[in-house]
């Protein structure tokens, strides 16, 4: 049966929704829906708590219980009605909906989850190895364990489970031993050392039918038998290790009363939800350079067509529209010479101050001023002033007259003798101000914009820690490039992806920003501290998918934070945000009358994938660190070896010549908005966020019980205080230890 145009059409929001775990029993809260927002107070029944007078929902203050345990954070799902305009409106039980056969009263919502965690059963991690494909003879974890029958054991497979908004039953979970008929479910051994994993979750629905859905407990154990056990070796790969992280497939079908013949009836809904499993956000408010919304606008706009005005082949003003549904016309886009469109002009607020705003907030994570300050100069040359740097010109200046512009500057300042290429004001610098006002009134601030966009690190200079190349005299003539964070492969000379950029949308929009091509409406006139937004003010789109992924890390991934680099390849979407899944585990609404056969096949999760059909349970997190403690832990700082960089990415293997290698060894910060260093206190002392941890293996080990103890960063109540974010809800045994 052709389906007509006028059914309504229904989609699960978020596409992808973040769950984390937590060692609190029942206390749980309900992930952000907004890019650096907070997460959301509910009860044990997952109903969002609400002001009375606000009528908003409640946001949350502390993220442990009363005893001091970690709150586990719920995804939520809700079932939305598309409108022809393309925005979504939450469906409830008693509402209508347009059908094959009519309308329909919407009497039930049921919903399938199926989570898994496949890490044991997967390939070791190693760096970028595998991103296009296993090598042939790439080991597996556990590779001492060669039959087959054995290995499946290694996946632990609760099964799916079904819940109902308006029936039972409404709640279920993932536990041992919990598995309904004909359902088969896979745990490992009771005994792991030093915490079983019973369960990797629950999942329930609110009084509004929508879907909660809780991971496990932050439980990592070890099955060995040996005398030393259990023990740590590695960062990402331990065998007989195993963790209650998980992900998989969220999926509706909706039960409605059929007007025409009295009869109750099921809808699909249109495509599968994913949920993801993680550890816990210990600084929620403050948002990653790149977070894994930026990753997929970026990889959505360059495959799947999203943003014709910005990319494409052409005729930006009216370009044609692409049916990325049709697989053979969105491959014809796909392969046909795209570029950007230099006459986009971002704006400001949207697009251009969310990224300018994030390194600022970086500094209540770490002292970051000891590793990166020497490339940002705080002065007139190249600072982050909102008052001057949000302002459009009056029009775009052309080459020559920011070359005179620049040139009018540099007769204002003379060069420093301590150090080749650095710059110092004079005693009496003139104001720099007078010189833009005579000299290039159209452009007063484009010398401040291109310094901050000539700081970052471009496409294939992943490798590149210095600016070694232009005029010596330059500024920024052997200063570090930035991000100055550690890439997708620090570690090795294999594959080597040293430091991490923006992405290429990103620096894209920076680059019309820089040149004076974007748009402010609203200027910022003064620059003060509220210039700086504690999270995001702004979002590009404001859809429920783009704000949860909004507080998830985009990079780097080594092997990433809650999903590895999989996240990039265009193969695994059936559309943009959409995970694709393996039909043989989705259910259908078969017959289409309630009591007929409602089949769902369960073929039994696979040891290998398939990107072509589609994921299966547990196949986003298999790449992530076993267990997830150890690569958390050692995810602070990295000394990454930037010796000769040409000879590392052609001779890996060989030695180095001593003639011309040069030893460059260069202390790196991981993410720490996920993994903080240094905490700014309310009464001003920073002090370090992990102190008794060593970033050793014996420290991972720690960190296995340890991640329990460790505070969460939340602002500064007083808006008036010099230090905008303090760490609160430490343990009693945590001692802190005051930075000097």
């Amino acid at each position: 049966m052709i389906k007509s145009s006028n059914v309504s059409r229904l989609q699960i929001h978020p596409a992808i929704g973040v769950a984390r775990v937590g060692d609190s029993p029942d206390s749980f809260y309900i992930s952000p829906e907004t890019t650096g927002g907070l997460p959301i107070q509910c009860d044990c029944e997952g109903n969002a708590i609400i002001d009375p007078v606000t009528l908003a929902e409640k946001t949350v203050t502390s993220y442990k219980d009363k005893e001091g345990r970690v709150k586990r954070q719920a995804a939520r799902f809700g079932v939305f009605v598309i409108g022809k305009d393309g925005k979504g409106t939450p469906l409830k039980i008693g509402d209508t909906i347009e059908t094959l056969t009519g309308p329909g009263t919407v009497t039930d919502i049921k919903w399938t989850t199926y989570v898994a965690n496949k890490k044991a059963v997967w390939y070791e991690f190693k760096q970028l190895e595998g991103e296009h494909g296993y090598a042939p003879d790439h080991p597996l974890r556990n590779a001492k364990i060669t039959d087959s029958e054995a290995r499946q054991k290694l996946i632990i497979d609760p099964g799916p489970r079904v819940v109902n908004a308006a029936s039972e039953p409404r709640r279920a979970t993932f536990a041992r031993n919990s598995a309904t008929t004909g359902v088969t479910e896979n745990f490992p051994p009771p005994d792991l050392k030093p915490f079983p994993i019973d369960t990797l979750g629950e999942v329930m629905t609110d009084q509004n039918g929508r879907l909660i859905v809780l991971g496990g407990h932050g439980c990592s154990g070890s099955m060995g038998t040996n005398f030393s056990d259990p023990k740590i070796k590695n960062y990402a790969n331990n065998d007989n290790w195993f963790d209650d992280v998980s992900d998989g497939p969220v999926m509706a079908i909706i039960h409605y009363f059929d007007k025409t013949d009295n009869q109750v009836r099921m809808m699909d809904v249109e495509d599968p939800a994913w949920v993801v499993v993680g550890y816990p956000r210990y600084a929620p408010p403050i948002v990653d350079l790149v977070t894994m919304d930026d990753l997929l606008h970026d990889l959505n706009i360059r495959e799947f067509a999203t943003h014709l005005h910005m990319y494409g082949v052409g005729h930006f003003d009216d370009p044609k529209p692409v049916n990325i549904e049709d697989k053979k016309e969105l491959n014809f886009w796909r392969d046909q010479p795209k570029w950007w469109n230099t006459d986009y002009y971002p704006d400001f607020n949207t697009e251009i101050f969310p990224i300018l705003t994030r390194p600022f907030n970086y500094q209540w994570v770490t002292n970051f001023l000891n590793i990166s300050f020497p490339a940002h100069e705080v002065n007139y040359r190249g600072d982050f002033d909102m008052s001057k740097i949000s302002h459009p010109p009056i029009r775009p200046l052309t080459d020559e007259e920011a070359a005179a512009q620049i040139k009018a500057l540099m007769s204002k300042m003379h060069k420093g003798v301590d150090k080749p290429g650095k710059y110092t004001t004079s005693s009496d610098p003139a104001d720099p101000t007078d010189i833009r006002d005579k000299t290039t009134p159209l452009d007063p601030y484009r010398y401040m914009r291109q310094f901050i966009f000539q700081s970052l690190r471009g496409p294939g200079e992943e490798n590149v820690l210095r600016r070694e190349y232009g005029r010596i005299n330059n500024p920024l003539w052997y200063k570090e490039l930035m991000p100055l964070l550690c890439g997708d492969n620090p570690l090795t000379n294999t594959l080597p992806s040293k430091f991490f950029r923006l992405t290429d949308t990103q620096l894209f929009l920076i680059h019309q920003w820089a040149v004076g091509k974007f748009r402010n409406d609203n200027p910022i006139t003064e620059c003060t501290q509220q210039a700086f937004p504690f999270g995001q003010q702004y979002i590009t789109d404001q859809s429920l998918t783009q704000g949860v992924l909004g507080n998830v890390l985009g990079g780097s991934f080594c092997p990433g934070a809650e999903m590895a680099w999989i996240m990039r390849n265009p193969a695994i979407f059936s559309k943009p945000y959409r995970i694709k899944a393996n039909p043989a585990f989705v259910p259908t609404s078969g017959a289409g009358v309630v009591g007929a056969n409602n089949p769902f096949i369960q073929a039994g999760l696979s040891q290998s994938e398939n990107l072509y059909i589609g994921l299966e349970p547990g196949d986003l997190t298999k790449r992530s660190a076993v267990p997830w403690q150890a690569d958390f832990n050692e995810c602070s700082t990295q000394d990454v070896d930037v010796t000769f960089e040409s000879w590392c990415k052609i001779y890996p293997d060989n030695p180095p010549d001593p003639t011309v290698a040069r030893n460059q060894v260069n202390i790196t910060m991981w993410w720490p908005t996920h993994r903080p260093l240094q905490v700014y206190l309310k009464d001003g002392t920073q002090i370090e966020w992990a102190a008794y941890i060593p970033q050793t293996h014996d420290g991972d080990l720690k960190m296995v019980s340890a991640w329990k103890e460790f505070g969460f960063v939340i602002r500064n109540p007083d808006p008036k205080a010099a230090n905008a974010y303090y760490e609160i809800e430490r343990n009693p045994a945590w001692i802190p230890k005051t930075d000097n």
